[in-house]
């Protein structure tokens, strides 16, 4: 079993355990949506014994017993599902919690789905997280996209939802039909508004199945390419972090049902669209350092925190190589020091100026 690389909110990461309810509460099908594919292996309906074993085989996988363990619902809209469901759901996640074994529990649904009497149940089982598919804050794209809500839908969950004491998330999306580069950031710049705890941020994939292949099939929606998304996505990483608000996603995960022939027809996937991101933020906030010392230098030394050399590297040392154009004729050194700090980048020269920088976000 694999864990999202992004889901760290905290310096120690905690174990969240995925279950996905398929669709349910859904009132339609978005046009990007096919949860065959992205969800995996997960019945239409979670029985007792699934849900046990599943969440007992990550417990009995996970070494780190210091680490928070939490339950989380995904897919469909949990709190449209049925009353009676959603509470049998929610009870056996709070038995594991009443044991000790976990620690909270968080789920996601659609904004038009939460309201105060909703919440009742969620409080009743301790859930302490709710994520919001909101996916843009353009009306006109919600509406091509069959989302079946508008922004203010948005704006009002996610106020419910603060003023009743839980941790917010939003899902936005980049590539929707309809939607540009400047209506992306407009959408971006509503969620730092919201001020959520935590964002996800996913380029639209073209599945087969989905009434979005069609408009592909049939030339009305081009996918947006992988270089433009990972850009978008460093934008995003860059304002949300200066906001403090923590981007636990990037780019979906991709599993083996994506893989299967036929399964994604176009879009901006990648194994490792994430560390596309950070390594790209990385660079950035490397050059901006290295424009600070003298074009004499010949020699760069580098000190990073051990978690921080592969994004500084890039994928495929694809950073490395880039300032060694920039800069041939001087020696790269890179250290990795133990006890530094995430997301702190220092350098020393030959003529011993010393220079770093912090980027904001890296936990």
């Amino acid at each position: 079993m694999k864990q999202n690389n992004y889901e760290s909110e905290t310096r120690s990461k905690p174990l969240v355990i995925p279950l996905f309810i398929m669709n349910s509460g859904c009132p339609h099908h978005c046009i990007f949506c096919n949860q065959k594919i992205t969800a995996g292996n997960f019945p239409s309906k979670i029985t007792k014994d699934f849900f046990d074993a599943e969440i007992k085989s990550y417990l009995a996988w996970n070494k780190d017993k210091s680490r928070n363990v939490e339950i989380a619902f995904y897919g469909g809209s949990f709190t449209g599902v049925d009353f009676a469901y959603q509470e049998e759901l929610l009870s056996w996640a709070y038995s594991f919690i009443k044991r000790g074994e976990v620690n909270s529990i968080r789920i996601s649904t659609r904004p038009d789905y939460i309201s105060e009497d909703k919440l009742l149940l969620l409080k009743k089982y301790k859930v302490t997280t709710v994520e919001i598919g909101a996916q843009s804050f353009v009306d006109d794209v919600l509406r091509y996209a069959q989302r079946g809500h508008d922004s203010a839908s948005i704006v009002k969950a996610i106020t419910i939802l603060k003023e009743d004491g839980f941790r917010t998330g939003l899902h936005v999306m980049i590539g929707l039909p309809g939607d540009t580069k400047e209506r992306f950031l407009f959408s971006l710049d509503k969620t730092i508004e919201l001020k959520p705890d935590i964002v996800r941020i996913h380029p639209v994939i073209v599945f087969e199945e989905t009434a979005l292949a069609e408009e592909f099939k049939n030339g009305k929606y081009k996918p947006v390419e992988l270089s433009e998304a990972v850009k978008l996505c460093v934008i995003a990483w860059e304002k949300l972090s200066m906001e403090g608000i923590r981007v636990i996603r990037m780019g979906v995960q991709v599993i083996p049902e994506m893989e299967k022939n036929g399964a994604v027809l176009a879009g901006p996937i990648h194994p490792a669209f994430g560390s596309l991101v950070l390594g790209s933020v990385f660079y950035n906030h490397t050059i901006k350092l290295l424009k600070m010392v003298s074009s004499n230098t010949r020699e760069f030394h580098f000190k990073l925190s051990p978690r921080d050399i592969s994004n500084f590297r890039g994928l495929n040392n694809s950073n490395i190589t880039a300032i060694k154009k920039l800069y041939p004729s001087v020696s790269l050194i890179i250290e990795s020091i133990t006890n530094q700090q995430r997301g702190e980048i220092f350098v020393e020269t030959d003529s011993g100026k010393y220079l770093n920088i912090k980027i904001s976000g890296i936990l």
